[in-house]
C-alpha cells in the first residue's frame, strides 16, 4: 500500500507539472524549437548515412578517358600561383588529354607575369588576361572566358590558392558516366597550429559531407568551386551563368542548381581521398566572417527555394538554444528543452564529424567538436543575419554585391 501511494504521489506531481507547462505559452514555443531541432537531427544523420553510398566505379580503360580543360580564375594570387600550377600540371592523367587555362582577372600584383613565365615552358598551359571593369560577377565572367576557350569535353575548375594531388584529374573523371553532368569534389583546409584554424577545418569538413549527402539523396544543395567538374556541352546548353549572374559569387552552387533543375542529368560527389583539393584555412575571424557572409548572401539567388527553407529551419533550431536559455529566468522549465536541443545537435554533429574526419584523414580533429559546438551558435546567428542583410562586400579588393 505504501509503494502504491508513492506511485500515486509521483503521478500526481508529474500531472501537475504537465498542467503548469501546458498553460504556459513558453511550453509551445519550446516545443516548436524541439521539433525544428529534430528535423535538423534527422537531416544531418540522413545526409551522413547517404554520404557512404557515394561509391561509383572508377574508369579503368584509357579509351574511355575524356578530354579535360582545367580552368583556374586568379586575382592577386602571386604568392600561391606557382605552387598551384605545379600541382595541377603534375598529373598522372595522359598529358595529351588535358589542358590548363589560367585566367588572370585584372590582378594588381605579379599574378599575370608569373603565369606567363610558367606558360612559356608549358605547352598545355595557356593564360588569358582580363581587364574587365564595372561588372558585378567578375569571377563568373573570368570562368566564362576560360570555358569558351576550352577544348576539353569536361571542365575541371579550381582556385589559384589550391593544391591538388597527382591523381586529382583521373579521380574526378572516374565519377563521370555518359549521363553525368556535374561532379562535386572534396575540398579540405590546411592549417597551422592554431586552434582557430583547426576548428575551422573541422567545420568545413562537416559541410563537405553534408553537401555530399545531399547529392546522394538527389537533393543537391552544396558544392565548392575549388573542386568542381562539369560537361562543357551542358554548361552551354544552359547558357552558362545566365540568370544567376546578378550575384558576385555562386558560380558553383547556382550552376549546380541550374543543372539539377533540368532533371535530365546525374549529379555525383567524388568520394575518394585522391580527389581532395587543399586550400589554406582563413587566418583571422574577420576573414572567416567575410567569406561566410558572402556565401550566405548568394542564398538569396537560389533557384531551389527548398534549400532556403532547410537553411531557415537549421537557423531557427540553433537560435532556439540561446533563446530558451535566456527565458529560464521566466520559467525554469525552459532549461530542459534548451539542453535537449543542444544534445540533439551534438549527437547529430558527432556522427557527421566522425565520418568527415576519417574521410579526410584527420580523425584527431574530432577532439575539437565541443569547442566547435560552443562557437557555432553565435557564429551561425551572426552570419545568418548579416548574410541576408548585407548589400555589398569586399572580395579580392573589389566591392561587389
Amino acid at each position: 500500500m505504501q509503494t502504491q501511494s508513492l506511485y500515486m504521489l509521483l503521478a500526481q506531481k508529474v500531472l501537475n507539472t504537465l498542467l503548469v507547462l501546458t498553460t504556459n505559452p513558453l511550453f509551445y514555443l519550446s516545443t516548436i524549437f524541439v521539433l525544428l531541432m529534430l528535423y535538423y537531427w534527422f537531416y544531418v544523420r540522413s545526409a551522413a548515412r547517404h554520404f557512404q553510398k557515394n561509391n561509383p566505379p572508377l574508369l579503368s580503360s584509357s579509351d574511355t578517358l575524356p578530354t579535360v580543360s582545367v580552368v583556374i580564375p586568379a586575382r592577386n594570387e602571386a604568392g600561391n600561383l606557382s605552387q598551384c600550377l605545379a600541382s595541377v600540371l603534375n598529373q598522372n592523367y595522359p598529358s595529351h588529354l588535358f589542358e590548363v587555362i589560367l585566367i588572370n582577372d585584372d590582378s594588381e600584383d605579379e599574378t599575370g607575369l608569373i603565369a606567363d613565365q610558367i606558360a612559356q615552358n608549358t605547352p598545355n598551359l595557356s593564360v588569358i588576361h582580363l581587364k574587365e571593369k564595372g561588372l558585378n560577377s567578375y569571377k563568373k565572367a573570368a570562368l566564362t572566358k576560360g570555358i569558351d576557350q576550352a577544348k576539353g569535353e569536361i571542365i575541371l575548375q579550381t582556385d589559384a590558392d589550391c593544391i591538388v594531388g597527382k591523381k586529382w584529374i583521373s579521380s574526378m573523371m572516374g565519377f563521370f558516366c555518359p549521363k553525368t553532368a556535374i561532379v562535386s569534389g572534396p575540398v579540405k583546409f590546411t592549417y597551422q597550429s592554431s586552434v582557430f584554424e583547426k576548428i575551422q577545418t573541422l567545420e568545413f569538413m562537416g559541410l563537405n559531407i553534408l553537401g555530399a549527402g545531399s547529392i546522394a539523396m538527389k537533393k543537391p544543395n552544396m558544392c565548392n568551386g575549388a573542386n568542381l567538374a562539369f560537361r562543357k556541352s551542358v554548361f552551354q546548353q544552359l547558357n552558362g551563368y545566365e540568370g544567376v549572374d546578378n550575384v558576385a559569387s555562386g558560380d558553383d552552387e547556382l550552376l549546380l542548381q541550374k543543372i539539377h533543375k533540368t532533371k535530365q542529368y546525374i549529379i555525383r560527389y567524388a568520394s575518394t581521398y585522391s580527389a581532395i583539393v587543399s586550400t589554406p584555412a582563413l587566418p583571422t575571424l574577420k576573414d572567416l566572417f567575410r567569406q561566410r557572409i558572402r556565401w550566405v548572401s548568394k542564398s538569396r539567388s537560389y533557384i531551389d527555394r527548398t534549400i532556403n527553407l532547410t537553411q531557415m529551419v537549421f537557423f531557427l533550431a540553433i537560435l532556439g538554444i540561446p533563446l530558451l536559455l535566456a527565458l529560464t529566468p521566466l520559467s525554469m522549465y525552459m532549461l530542459i528543452p534548451a539542453l535537449l536541443i543542444l544534445s540533439l545537435k551534438i549527437h547529430a554533429d558527432r556522427y557527421l564529424m566522425y565520418l568527415a574526419t576519417r574521410f579526410f584523414g584527420e580523425p584527431h580533429l574530432i577532439c575539437y567538436l565541443l569547442l566547435l559546438e560552443i562557437a557555432y551558435i553565435p557564429y551561425v546567428i551572426y552570419v545568418g543575419i548579416a548574410g541576408n542583410l548585407v548589400e555589398t562586400y569586399q572580395w579580392k579588393g573589389r566591392t561587389t554585391r
